[in-house]
């Protein structure tokens, strides 16, 4: 709970900064994105190994990747809470797990529990051989990348 706490301060004093500047839809997202992360957090504490797999060490740096739930995007990822250092590998080419590694940098813990958890619903409707999605599709570990990760200008690196 606390973890939400901080994740929701962290959101609204970012839109606090720019609330004049913000239009109805972007507004909307930030409160589709609170309201996730809260349904998320009140399921994952009445069960709080819902959809983890056991963690494969498969990452440079000594970062354990976690296989989270099924995605269509991402394979699996690995996080330094001391530096702040998320690593993503992205699904490959069907049937295979080859997929690029990127190293996204500075990325602070209540961001990363925020994406860890799917918690921005998917923006379109797609299918690919990993899976399918659509609008509005919680927990999205792709939509939450892009939005929380990409969007939120950390650099990055590609590593594999």
């Amino acid at each position: 709970m606390n973890e939400l706490r901080q994740a929701i301060a962290t959101v609204l004093e970012l839109a606090s900064q720019t609330i004049d500047d913000l239009d109805d839809e972007t507004m909307s997202a930030l409160t589709e994105l609170i309201n996730a992360a809260t349904e998320r957090l009140a399921r994952h504490q009445q069960n709080p190994v819902e959809g983890l797999q056991p963690q494969q060490p498969e990452a440079p740096n000594n970062i354990r990747m976690a296989r989270p739930m099924a995605s269509s995007n991402v394979h699996s990822f690995g996080y330094d809470d001391k530096t702040g250092r998320l690593l993503v590998k992205f699904q490959g080419d069907y049937p295979d797990q080859n997929g690029p590694v990127y190293g996204y940098s500075g990325v602070p813990k209540q961001i990363y529990d925020l994406f860890r958890q799917g918690a921005v619903p998917a923006r379109t409707d797609g299918k690919n051989d990993w899976g399918e999605w659509w609008k509005g599709k919680v927990p999205s570990l792709g939509a939450s990348l892009y939005t929380l990760i990409k969007n939120g200008g950390y650099p990055y690196q590609r590593l594999t």
